[in-house]
């Protein structure tokens, strides 16, 4: 009877097999110094930037003017509700009407 390894063992086996990565792992020579200038530099913003930056500014202030609104004129917009259920003529609501 013959014994076969299981795929682990031989996918194991194999690995161990495989010579090491020797080649050089660090950074090019200059390279922290650009990165740091780059993050130091002062870059003029691009239209594209300002757009952005404002765009969502003013989506914030539109966002507050119409919680502003709708919350100033809640009131006026119940009491249309309402009137519109005493205009379709409802018994339920009627009878509610009465009852209060």
């Amino acid at each position: 009877m013959k014994i076969h390894p299981s795929p682990w063992s031989r996918l194991v086996a194999a690995a161990r097999l495989v010579p090491t990565d020797r080649r050089d792992e660090s950074a090019p020579l200059g390279f922290a110094a650009r990165v740091s200038a780059l993050g130091l530099a002062r870059v003029e913003p691009t239209f594209s930037a300002l757009f952005a930056r404002f765009s969502l500014r003013a989506l914030g202030v539109c966002g507050l003017l119409m919680i502003l609104g709708v919350s100033l004129n809640f009131s006026s917009v119940l009491n249309a509700f309402e009137s519109d259920l005493v205009v379709l003529n409802d018994p339920v609501v009627e009878w509610l009407n009465a009852a209060s």
